[in-house]
């Protein structure tokens, strides 16, 4: 049964008291989240942006960059008469992004069975504008047969087949690189790589936040299920980007390794690999290195670990391999390093606000 709009201020948003707009949109998501992954499971990747510059959610196609920018616009109540209204604020243009608009009543707080998935681009035609954003409304029960909005209301329990599976490109198959016949290698410690991993990506995080500033969104998986470790989303350009980080230990000789899962890794123009030599009391080196996913089958060897092949890295630093020059950047310049290279220097002037 449809909420009748509340009067309680704290509710005119949510449509029940105590529960604030923020509470309700986290509520949302989190369920939408569940929803993709349980409808397409082996498929869709969705990642949480660390700092919300517009989107809130980024869906992705397992083992590739086809990534899909998303804005949650949830309600949990309706009009008298049944309506949906929802208002959505500033809405980056970006071509390949969604509006999704699901209605979560309470006390469960459940998706409701039907909900709005709305490519940017027909969004802005749908909606009325309205101060600095827009107006929609629509019926979820589609009573007016006319409305343009009843062509993109879908079923909750059928995303995959009613959503994911019409993205153009989303069905494209997805090839992983060959791999060479493997060597007996020497492997990576993992005490070693598990202890400084998050500590490197969280560091590395914090750089890109620097040299970005408001123009460059940074979103990491709920769940890992590939090789990428953090999306970056340029709101200038709206290209994106994928870093696969690995923080290395120098071991005994002062060789940097680094290993990389076949099954998991792929090879994309704008996917670039991050290798973070680090000392044991974990004080990073004065050298990075920005290495194209496309590159990385030439600078490693095969190797299996314990029959899971992979691309095994081995370098020394001090005299530095003369293969890896090409990749070496101070470890003072790497935020910008990064964006520079995945963006192509598109992101000029990170002081100046996107549009």
């Amino acid at each position: 049964m449809a909420l009748l709009e509340p009067t309680d201020p704290q509710a005119s948003v949510t449509g029940f008291p105590g529960m604030s707009e923020a509470q309700l949109g986290t509520v949302a998501e989190d369920r939408l989240v569940t929803a993709v992954q349980v409808s397409a499971p082996g498929t869709a990747a969705v990642a949480l942006p660390l700092l919300d510059l517009g989107f809130d959610l980024y869906l992705r196609r397992i083992k590739t960059l086809r990534v899909h920018p998303v804005q949650v616009k949830a309600r949990s109540f309706l009009e008298r008469d049944g309506e949906y209204q929802a208002s959505v604020g500033s809405l980056h243009p970006d071509p390949n992004g969604y509006v999704l608009l699901p209605y979560i009543p309470p006390p469960d707080w459940q998706l409701h069975p039907r909900l709005w998935v709305i490519p940017i681009p027909e969004f802005l035609k749908l909606a009325k504008p309205h101060g600095d954003g827009y107006l929609f409304s629509g019926y979820l029960d589609a009573r007016f047969v006319s409305s343009a909005t009843n062509q993109f209301l879908i079923d909750t329990d059928d995303l995959h087949r009613q959503w994911l599976d019409r993205i153009p490109g989303w069905k494209r198959p997805v090839h992983g690189p060959r791999l060479a016949t493997h060597s007996s290698t020497e492997e990576v410690p993992r005490p070693a790589s598990r202890a400084f991993g998050k500590y490197g990506e969280l560091w590395l995080s914090s750089q890109l936040m620097r040299a970005g500033l408001q123009n460059v969104a940074l979103a990491q998986d709920r769940l890992r299920v590939d090789c990428v470790d953090l999306l970056l989303h340029d709101l200038r350009s709206l290209a994106i980007g994928g870093l696969v980080i690995h923080t290395s230990s120098l071991n005994a000789r002062g060789i940097v390794q680094f290993r990389i899962r076949h099954d998991t890794f792929f090879i994309d123009p704008n996917l670039f690999v991050i290798i973070l030599p680090c000392l044991d009391d974990g004080t990073l080196h004065d050298t990075a290195f920005v290495i194209p996913a496309a590159d990385i089958p030439s600078v490693t060897t095969a190797s299996s670990d314990r029959g899971d092949p992979g691309y095994q890295g081995s370098f020394r630093l001090d005299p530095l391999a003369e293969k890896m020059r090409p990749y070496a950047v101070p470890m003072k310049d790497l935020g910008v390093a990064v964006l520079d290279r995945v963006f192509r220097g598109r992101l000029s002037d990170p002081a100046k606000p996107a549009a």
